[in-house]
């Protein structure tokens, strides 16, 4: 048997604007009191303890999508996300992995660093000499966009109309019910533009990783059209969403923290473990959503066919039985085997990316700006339950009179003005 709430208890209220500030104070509360918890209210079971989070992670019972079933045909939305990995489970999506894992393959990200840190310098350099900036728009945002762009070909001057485009099928991803008209004509646009994409590079392979998915074939088998244009489209939807708030959560955590953003100045080399630590502390993807396909046990609570899990990684990630002092920032935590980028079948395919993309884009910011600190204690958080992430992350930066001649400090008094 699970444990039970104590009629004391006083369970934490989920899903509201409060909630989405900071949602980790509810967590311990549910991983204390109830970690296997029935929703009433929104017809879910909440997981919220490391252990049975990651066992349900690798658990086949409990399904991601529709799998296999039929979709009707003039339905372009539902049909897209039907033939996403993301949403698949074996056989299909052993089948799409092992295609896709042939284009995404490790060597092909790391041979991307030096273009990524290319991206990352212009976009520094167009900020240069400004003493407010917002890490979001100016760096957070831009980065992963560009940097998937170029992956799947797409041309740089409609880059803000694929991310609008984007921005609506993750939406309706993520339970946004109300933006289903704009994910479905969204998704009729982005069909029609990567089936075109998709005929030119038949014709003329390009290298990019769009090209190698186009060609991909593993054992004889070839993604059929309809897989290929929804995995493009699920790689332009998670190439830029999570790590745009991978990186902005991660600024805000150490400038909250300045012994742990003063050791990382003083040590870049610590980047690798930051970055692991700081997808841990507050990562980009709080919870992935399942539906069990027949009843399981899972905490000594029984799961019902039918039912709705919400593993709930943010709460995971805070576990004081995997990981000692969870609420403390540590750059050099060892080990530190955290379930932001998923786990079993469906750890996420652009792990190594991301982490590319994260690690520079932080260490570059903090070697171009001596100080840094929070221009706002207002910040406003997306009220989306799966991903968390700020609207804008707004910084002050200066150099020190002795290092710039037309001084800055944190009063915001020029040199020689006082």
């Amino acid at each position: 048997m699970s444990p039970t709430v104590k009629p004391g208890d006083q369970l934490p209220s989920l899903f509201t604007p409060e909630f989405y500030r900071n949602p980790y104070p509810a967590y311990a509360t549910l991983r204390r009191t109830d970690p296997v918890h029935w929703d009433e209210e929104h017809q879910v079971w909440l997981l919220t303890r490391y252990a049975d989070v990651a066992a349900a992670l690798a658990e086949p019972r409990l399904a991601r999508g529709a799998g296999d079933l039929k979709v009707e045909a003039e339905d372009p939305l539902r049909r897209v996300l039907s033939r996403m990995m993301l949403f698949s489970e074996p056989p299909r999506h052993t089948r799409l992995r092992a295609l896709a894992n042939r284009a995404f393959t490790p060597r092909r990200v790391e041979a991307m660093r030096p273009r990524i840190q290319a991206i990352v310098d212009e976009l520094l350099d167009a900020i240069d000499g400004r003493h407010e900036l917002d890490v979001i728009a100016n760096l957070a945002y831009p980065l992963p966009v560009m940097v998937i762009s170029e992956i799947l070909s797409l041309p740089s001057a409609d880059l803000e109309q694929f991310k609008r485009w984007s921005d609506d099928v993750i939406a309706y991803s993520a339970g946004a019910t109300e933006a289903e008209g704009r994910a479905r004509e969204s998704v009729r646009a982005l069909l029609d533009y990567f089936r075109e994409l998709a005929t030119h590079l038949r014709r003329s392979p390009d290298g990019s990783i769009m090209s190698a998915l186009v060609e991909a074939e593993t054992e004889g088998s070839r993604l059929d059209e309809e897989e290929l244009l929804a995995n493009a489209i699920l790689l332009l939807m998670n190439g830029h969403e999570t790590t745009t708030d991978t990186i902005a959560n991660g600024v805000l955590a150490l400038l909250q923290h300045s012994d742990q953003l003063d050791k990382l100045r003083a040590r870049p080399s610590l980047v690798t473990s930051a970055v692991e630590e700081l997808m841990r502390y507050d990562g980009a993807v709080q919870l992935r959503g399942v539906r069990s396909t027949g009843d399981l046990q899972i905490g000594g609570t029984l799961i019902g066919s039918g039912q709705t899990v919400f593993m709930v990684i943010g709460a995971a990630n805070r576990d004081p039985a995997q990981f000692p002092e969870p609420d403390r920032l540590d750059i050099e935590r060892v080990p530190n085997r955290h379930l932001e980028l998923g786990h079993g079948i469906h750890f996420c395919l652009g792990a190594a990316l991301a982490r590319a993309e994260s690690q520079i884009a932080i260490n570059s910011l903090l070697a171009r700006r001596s100080y840094l600190e929070l221009a706002s204690e207002h910040l406003e958080w997306k009220s989306i339950p799966v991903f968390r992430g700020l609207l804008s992350l707004p910084v002050r930066t200066w150099e020190p009179a002795s290092e710039q001649g037309t001084g800055w400090d944190p009063s915001g008094s020029k040199q020689g003005e006082r």
